[in-house]
């Protein structure tokens, strides 16, 4: 449960409920603000004392006639709720007691390390990195990316770049994208050559400064053969990365391992990050890290035995 202070005006059972976290995580003050009065009983003037904003802005804001488009305000909200940066996709605030003894965050509700948000500013932040990786007892992959942005620039994201790459397989790849996300998605294909594919994810309508989109697609084409491993190059500062693989066909899962590289070229070896099991034929590993920055890389190792083999 988040660390609200004892002065907090929400009760801690709307604070931690999942249409408070859905509207923290979409940075919406106006639903915030609705809930707030819906079911703390907040009045628009207390809203606008504690949050160091007229009356009218807030019916606004609850009307939805204005959205956020300034960080400042954001950190307002927080500020005069008690509602933990960690909610908002801010560093601890300054009145949250330690940021040490934080609660553990959902999965929409990532926290920003001290002194990370001001690298952050007029970048395209990832919330949230997820890589499904299901391998057939052939070897053939079904790749899917999940992707939660946070547009922190001050122009709207329409277009989102990506690369993809397969040591074996056969070309092109066949990248579809996955509805589900309040924007709608289309691949534009930009470069192909045998098992790398260069291409782009545009979204309509754009994501506005300050606003959050998730952007979903999947990948089929590419092989495994000997070598069993994803290799992640982090483009964007990315609060979190999971990356998990479910492997059919397996008659023995012999290694699992994880590397991480950073900008300097340093390499961290991460096993203890690594979870893995192996039930029947199937071999189930995945990884979790944290606070990644662009020019890192995060490599997944596993060794089979297939069956048959």
């Amino acid at each position: 449960m988040p660390q609200t202070g004892r002065d907090s005006p929400l009760p801690d059972a709307l604070l931690t409920s999942p249409p408070m976290r859905d509207a923290c995580a979409e940075r919406d003050v106006g639903a915030i603000f609705a809930l707030a009065r819906d079911h703390a009983g907040m009045s628009l003037s207390r809203l606008a004392r504690l949050c160091e904003m007229t009356p009218s802005r807030v019916g606004e804001y609850i009307k939805g006639r204005a959205r956020v488009r300034q960080q400042h305000v954001v950190e307002r909200v927080a500020d005069g709720l008690r509602i933990p940066g960690e909610m908002l996709g801010l560093a601890p605030r300054p009145w949250e007691a330690d940021a040490d003894t934080a609660a553990e965050p959902g999965p929409d509700g990532l926290p920003v390390a001290p002194g990370l948000r001001a690298r952050l500013a007029d970048s395209v932040v990832e919330l949230d990195l997820g890589i499904d990786i299901e391998v057939d007892k052939e070897g053939w992959v079904f790749l899917t990316y999940h992707h939660h942005v946070l547009n922190l620039t001050d122009r709207p994201l329409t277009r989102f770049s990506r690369e993809l790459w397969f040591e074996h397989g056969e070309g092109p790849l066949e990248i579809v994208t996955v509805p589900g996300g309040k924007q709608h998605v289309t691949v534009e294909r930009i470069h192909d050559a045998g098992t790398l594919a260069k291409f782009a994810c545009r979204v309509s309508p754009p994501v506005p400064p300050m606003g959050t989109a998730k952007i979903a697609y999947r990948c089929r084409g590419g092989r495994f053969t000997e070598a069993h491993y994803w290799r992640q190059a982090i483009t964007r500062y990315t609060l979190r990365l999971h990356i998990g693989v479910r492997q059919s066909g397996v008659a023995r899962l012999v290694d699992c391992s994880a590397v991480e590289e950073h900008p300097d070229g340093a390499k961290q070896v991460i096993d203890e990050h690594v979870r893995f099991s192996h039930e029947g034929s199937e071999a189930h590993i995945s990884l979790a890290r944290e606070e990644l920055r662009p020019n890192q890389f995060v490599t997944l190792h596993w060794e089979v035995v297939r069956e048959g083999a």
